[in-house]
């Protein structure tokens, strides 16, 4: 859907992704503003400064409206306001047009009546083929999921959703489910089916608006959390900035696992977040808002919930396993590297399976270790990929090797038999007094 605003605007969410890992390393420090910061006020002066970066047609690419939005919460809303307003007909208007269109749907994020009303009037527009669905999925409330499914209600055997542009076509009943999705990955949305646009999907969301009639469809996770600081981290979640439940697991100590247990219950297969997006990995899911269960899935397994643990250890036999290499990666300590050393008893038409699988997968890098832009050579010795010369198994001891200290065989070594055997051989009599290595310190925002 290129020409549709579905795509601009899931493209330019993803971009704010992007820049939000850019900012983290390389921005000036002036320009960011974090829940760990603690002060929403300076997060608040800092759309203040939009409107002269704007009128110098200088703004700095890391300039982020909706993470210092999130960060100050309803602090955020006189300054938005301000922003909202601005003319777009003049040059520099039309230079900062797309923040005056990134403040309207972030005030109607945070309940502005004015910019809330104006999403639901544009979904009424006659043969709108540019439908504001991107921006009602990043609001989220109640309101939003209402809108989504009465319009797919009402289109479902609409031709004109399907859009043909000669090589390719899109369907806008399919971005309505997309948008749908991304409101159940953030928010506990019970009851809610997960049902198509045939005539048997129709009547399954026709009978969930009929049983929920009146009452509270979505619940997001940070009202209800005290923590200043965590209740931040739970806010951007909700904001789309899937990596604050990795703070959360990180930094919320004995509250962070009862914070994450609120948060929709993972199920296998969603992508392990930290700025990844970055690296234009996320092949098999259409959208940032993936990332959210699967870093709750981890940071669960983290904190020892053993059902989580345990769903990615059987991530590790099907065709997400690299994917489930790198989040066992991430977690380290004993139990994890265990479940790896098991898994390199597959076989060895199993995993050239995993290396030839039509599937694109997220290509593993431990993105705390090496940059982008930092020593090939180093880079390439920490990259697992089923696109690359790399099998399965060399993938697994070239992460083992990262995961302990002294390990028997350095992470570039070549995968063999014996390379295998040296491995299971050194777990075995080393399990119990194997350091593990630490990672650096990482704000995860």
């Amino acid at each position: 859907m290129r020409p549709c605003r579905l795509a601009a605007a899931r493209a330019w969410f993803r971009t704010i992704a992007v820049v939000v890992s850019i900012s983290s390393v390389g921005a000036p420090t002036v320009l960011a503003q974090t829940c760990e910061d603690r002060n929403p006020p300076h997060a608040v002066a800092l759309l203040l400064r939009l409107q002269s970066y704007c009128e110098n047609y200088d703004v700095p690419n890391s300039f982020d409206l909706y993470g210092l939005a999130a960060v100050a919460g309803d602090e955020a809303i006189p300054a938005l306001r301000k922003i909202a307003v601005w003319p777009t007909d003049t040059p520099t208007g039309n230079y900062c047009e797309r923040w005056v269109t990134g403040a309207r749907i972030a005030l109607a994020k945070l309940g502005d009546k004015k910019y809330r009303a104006a999403l639901d009037e544009a979904m009424q527009g006659p043969q709108n083929r540019y439908l504001p669905l991107g921006d009602l999925g990043v609001v989220g409330d109640d309101r939003a999921l209402r809108t989504l499914i009465e319009y797919l209600v009402a289109h479902a055997n609409d031709p004109a959703m399907y859009h043909d542009f000669g090589d390719y076509g899109s369907d806008t009943r399919d971005g309505l489910l997309q948008e749908i999705d991304t409101i159940r990955h953030r928010r506990r949305v019970p009851g809610l089916p997960s049902a198509n646009y045939s005539p048997a999907g129709v009547a399954q969301w026709k009978e969930y608006l009929e049983r929920h009639k009146d009452v509270q469809l979505t619940f997001p996770v940070y009202p209800n959390v005290s923590d200043p600081y965590l209740k931040c981290l739970a806010r951007k979640v909700d904001w789309g900035y899937p990596d604050a439940i990795l703070a959360i697991a990180a930094f919320g100590g004995e509250s962070a696992l009862p914070i994450l247990r609120q948060f929709p219950r993972p199920s296998p297969g969603d992508p392990m977040g930290f700025v990844a997006v970055g690296y234009g990995t996320l092949f098999e899911h259409p959208g940032l808002w993936a990332a959210v269960q699967g870093n709750t899935q981890v940071g669960l397994a983290q904190l020892g919930d053993r059902e989580m643990f345990e769903q990615i250890v059987s991530d590790l036999s099907d065709k997400l396993a690299y994917e489930a290499v790198r989040k066992l990666e991430f977690i380290g300590g004993k139990q994890a590297m265990d479940a790896l050393i098991h898994s390199l008893d597959m076989t060895e038409e199993a995993a050239r399976k995993l290396q030839n699988l039509e599937t694109p997968q997220r290509a593993y890098l431990p993105i705390w270790r090496a940059s982008a832009i930092g020593v090939q050579g180093e880079i390439e010795q920490e990259t697992c990929t089923p696109f690359s010369s790399h099998p399965y198994q060399q993938c697994v001891t070239g992460v083992l090797a990262l995961m302990v200290k002294d390990p028997p065989l350095p992470a570039n070594a070549k995968m063999s038999k014996e390379n295998i055997q040296i491995w299971r051989d050194w777990w075995t009599k080393s399990k119990d007094q194997a350091v593990f290595v630490q990672k650096p310190e990482h704000t995860f925002e």
